[in-house]
Formats: structure tokens, C-alpha cells, sequence
């Protein structure tokens, strides 16, 4: 047995049942295609043992779990197996494919407990039936948290998932002067300006049409709006934050030594009856957080930038986000890279609850991902960044 691996069964036990909803479970290309691509060697292979195991339980448990990984029932009733038959040479050489698949994947899973499937759907006019607390006031806060936003073809799902980050920032334990929540939108129109704007402090619309452009918008934000402020949080629309999230984070940038950090070692993408229990535990019913006995999730781990607190001379000093990325992915980790060489970087281990959405459409272009041609840390811009008008002949 490896030297290496935790004495806790239940942790072995779970890792085997979590390398089968990996493999099996088709929803977990939407959270991160590629990190589920290169888990398939080590996560196939506890399956492959699962059908090999003498115990006709296991077997069976561990088909009916790879035929239906979404279901809570199979995955509790195979962890049972495994536990009763853990000291036998077999689930032990089962428990080390399962822990060599926990450390070497880059996506894990998570179901509580008290997870329920059947939860309806929380809609973006739910949430509109809230009334905006008042903005922020004053000049110059302490913090510009950056939301970079776009909505055109998810019926209103990214939308939804907006308000409730915007609702959730409303909702925290500081006083609301101290910090601005700014959002972005990049499209061809402002579609949803008029919807937005009564929720933020301050809305800025980043003419383009084509494919998104997150790099330049977040450029367009900072340059335009933000540089009055000490601390930028560049945050995902899609995240729902807890009450306390500005006051510890702010906290953590007052530490000496300290130019930028990640809140969370893993990212964990709800499913849609997830998503909409905790909208409504957080955002109903008034909770300081959600309760993630309560959550199903793929997490991915270790992701670069869906909540990311910087200092503002940091982002000046690297220039930005490379705005020649185009679609969903890669200028994150560029941008992640050039700061880590940067700042003195921390990475915090909360958790990271990112709401369930359609995927993007333009992640990959043929074999390769879309911004596969742009060598990381190569942006030199020739010209200052965040220009507004730069995509304004495409957008006509």
C-alpha cells in the first residue's frame, strides 16, 4: 500500500466514488473540457477496477453509479460497499487507482449530504423582484470590484446569475462606502444596461460585437473607472459570494508583504438545482452563507482568476489582461502567470460557489482551443490599453 495515502477509509472510499461520477457523468465537460480530458487515464481506471473487483456489490453498486452519476442514492450506497469491504486486498489496491486519481486530476467532486435534486429553477425576473439596495457613496473606495459581463444566447441564465452576485454584494458585513461594484458589458448593444444599472454603483458598456473579449473589457473597466481605487477584485458574474467576503478579503491585502491573492483553491461548479438552492438560501432566506451540505458540484482546482484581489499599481505594472485573447479562456492564466512573477501572490481556500450556466460557445476552434496561438506572458501593447473604441468598426 502506498506510504502516502490518508488511514481515513471514508476519504479513499469517497475518492472512488468520485472518480466514477468524473468519468461517467457528461455534465463535467461543461466545467472545464480539458481538465476532465486529461483526468480520464487515472478516473477510467477506477472504473476499470470497479468492474474487475471479486465483491459483486462493488460491481454492481459501481455500474449502477457509472449509469446513473447524477443521482445521489448510487453514489451513497457504493461509498457503503466500499467501507464494509475496506480491509480486503482488493478495495485496497481499488483505494490506491482512487487516491492516484484524487491527486493527479485536476477535477474532483462534491455532493452533500443533504443534496436535493429536484429544486426549481430560480429565474433572472425572480431576482429582479428584489429591490436594489442603495450604491455606494462618495469617491475614491478602498476597493473597484470588476465584473465583466456578457449575456446574449443563455436565455437569461448568465443574467440571473449576475443579479445574484450583484445582490450578494449588497448583502456584506462592511460599510457599502468603502467599496464600488462596477460592471462591464461587451456586446454589440448595451442589451441589458437599463436592467443592470440600478444594482451597481456604476455600469460602463464596452462596445463589440464577435466573440467576447474578456481581457480588453476588464482593461476598459480599470483604465476608465477603477484607478482611483487602492485594491481591484476582478470577479466572475457568475460567483455567489457570503457576507463577509469584502471585510476578509480587504483584510487579507492589509497583511504586509502581500500584492495579490486567489480566494480559493478550487472552483465549484454547481449544478442547476444546486445553483438555485443556494441563490435561495443566501439571497431568500437572508443566510450569511450557503450551506454546501446542501450542493452537488464539480470542482476544478486550482483555476486562475474567478476571484481575484490585486493591488491597482500591480495591474498597472503588468499592463492589463493580453487583449488579443478572443472567446472564453487563456487570458486568465496569462494574466495569472505575469502577476504571480509580479507581486507577492497568496492562494486562500474558501469556497468558490460558481452558479451553473450554458457553456461558452467559443472555447475551442477546430482541434485546439481558440487562443491557442498566443505564447503565455508575450504582451508588450504598443499603445495604452482598455481603448473603448478599439472595436468600434466591428460593432457597427
Amino acid at each position: 500500500m502506498s506510504r502516502c495515502m490518508p488511514l481515513d477509509r471514508a476519504i479513499l472510499a469517497r475518492a472512488v466514488a468520485d472518480s466514477v461520477v468524473v468519468a461517467s457523468d457528461p455534465d463535467v465537460k461543461t466545467a472545464n473540457r480539458t481538465y476532465w480530458e486529461r483526468s480520464q487515464p487515472w478516473t477510467l481506471s477506477v472504473v476499470d477496477a470497479i468492474r474487475k473487483h471479486p465483491d459483486a456489490t462493488i460491481r454492481s453498486r459501481g455500474e449502477n453509479l457509472f449509469a446513473e452519476p447524477t443521482a445521489p442514492v448510487p453514489y451513497f450506497d457504493l461509498k457503503t460497499a466500499l467501507l464494509e469491504s475496506a480491509s480486503s486486498e482488493p478495495t485496497q489496491a481499488l483505494f490506491e487507482k482512487a487516491w492516484q486519481a484524487e491527486c493527479m486530476s485536476r477535477v474532483g467532486y462534491h455532493l452533500g449530504a443533504k443534496y436535493e435534486p429536484q429544486v426549481p429553477a430560480v429565474s433572472a425576473a425572480e431576482l429582479q423582484n428584489a429591490s436594489p439596495r442603495p450604491v455606494g457613496g462618495g469617491r475614491s473606495p478602498m476597493v473597484t470590484v470588476v465584473i465583466p459581463f456578457r449575456d446574449r444566447d443563455t436565455q437569461g441564465v448568465r443574467l440571473r446569475n449576475l443579479f445574484a452576485c450583484l445582490l450578494a454584494l449588497q448583502d456584506q458585513s462592511i460599510p457599502r462606502h468603502d467599496y464600488r461594484v462596477l460592471v462591464i458589458e461587451s456586446d454589440e448593444s448595451a442589451r441589458w444596461r437599463d436592467t443592470v444599472q440600478p444594482y451597481v454603483d456604476q455600469y460602463l458598456f464596452a462596445p463589440k460585437a464577435g466573440p467576447f473579449n474578456r481581457s480588453w473589457a476588464i482593461n476598459v473597466a480599470v483604465t476608465n473607472a477603477a484607478e482611483d481605487s487602492e485594491l481591484l477584485c476582478i470577479l466572475d458574474g457568475d460567483v455567489l459570494v457570503d457576507r463577509d467576503y469584502m471585510a476578509r478579503n480587504i483584510a487579507r491585502l492589509q497583511r504586509p508583504g502581500t500584492g495579490a491573492h486567489l480566494t480559493y483553491r478550487d472552483m465549484s461548479c454547481l449544478d442547476e438545482a444546486s445553483s438555485s438552492a443556494a441563490i435561495r438560501q443566501r439571497l431568500h432566506g437572508g443566510a450569511p452563507d450557503v450551506d454546501v451540505d446542501r450542493l452537488r458540484a464539480f470542482q476544478i482546482r486550482r483555476p486562475p482568476s474567478c476571484s481575484l484581489w490585486l493591488r491597482t499599481e500591480a495591474f498597472r505594472r503588468i499592463h492589463g489582461f493580453d487583449e488579443r485573447y478572443e472567446g472564453w479562456g487563456g487570458e486568465d492564466n496569462d494574466f495569472f502567470f505575469r502577476l504571480h512573477l509580479a507581486v507577492p501572490f497568496d492562494t486562500f481556500d474558501d469556497w468558490l460557489l460558481h452558479l451553473h450556466h450554458p457553456p461558452a460557445a467559443t472555447v475551442m476552434a477546430g482541434a485546439q482551443k481558440v487562443n491557442a496561438r498566443i505564447p503565455w506572458c508575450s504582451w508588450r501593447p504598443e499603445g495604452p490599453i482598455g481603448q473603448r473604441d478599439r472595436f468600434v468598426d466591428e460593432s457597427v
